[in-house]
């Protein structure tokens, strides 16, 4: 399927509203974007890629030096991997939503200006053969297959984007399970879903219920003022 024009955008929402099921979505600036988490797109000073051992050292140097902001998760890995993950930490988490338009939103936030990328974005779906379990626990550094995972602590940011997680047993590679299907956009309709999805109550200031995330949806509203 491709979104090329605001009718096709709403036979997107059409299919994946009223079929919803376990799906869970991603979106994509670039369509080239791989399913591969951050921590699997750095690499160390020789040129190859993180080991789990870097994985490690990388999550206590956040335990240690976030501690006065994070200290009533310090010993969960699951919990502190997700809100480094919020905060720009390389980890082996991939962010996804169970709301298709929050997925929308994120691969058409950000312009196409002035860098290196394809004519479309993507919205990556994955359907789950089982419904992602709240309280589930386990060593993010020890599972062998990709985990689901909610976080308990619940920030603004996570409630307001429907988010949920994958947890990849293989960081460095892409995901390409059975049960995933993509969508494409076309970047001459970006601009206009954009706008159409502000109509809806998604923007910077809901998507992101904070102060950065006000300004940055004021800035854009002063954009496409006319």
């Amino acid at each position: 399927m491709e979104i090329s024009s605001i009718d096709s955008f709403y036979d997107f929402l059409k299919l994946y509203t009223e079929n919803t099921g376990n799906l869970i979505f991603r979106g994509v600036r670039n369509s080239e974007h791989k399913l591969i988490p951050s921590v699997g797109r750095i690499k160390r000073k020789d040129g190859n890629r993180l080991k789990v051992e870097d994985e490690k050292f990388l999550l206590n140097i956040f335990r240690n030096k976030g501690y006065p902001f994070i200290k009533d998760y310090k010993d969960d890995n699951l919990e502190l991997l997700a809100i480094g993950q919020h905060h720009g930490l390389p980890t082996r988490l991939l962010d996804w939503t169970k709301n298709p338009l929050i997925a929308i939103y994120f691969a058409v936030e950000e312009s196409f200006e002035d860098i290196d990328v394809t004519e479309f974005s993507r919205i990556y779906i994955h359907k789950a053969l089982s419904k992602v379990r709240l309280n589930s626990v386990f060593d993010p550094f020890e599972i062998n297959t990709v985990e689901r995972f909610v976080p308990k602590h619940w920030d603004n940011r996570i409630i307001a984007q429907g988010g949920l997680f994958t947890v990849h047993n293989k960081p460095y590679e892409p995901w390409e399970p059975e049960e995933l299907d993509s969508v494409l956009i076309h970047k001459d309709i970006r601009k206009a879903i954009k706008t159409t999805l502000n109509r809806f109550g998604i923007n910077a200031g809901t998507v992101y219920p904070d102060l950065d995330g006000l300004t940055k949806h004021i800035k854009w509203l002063r954009s496409n003022i006319h």
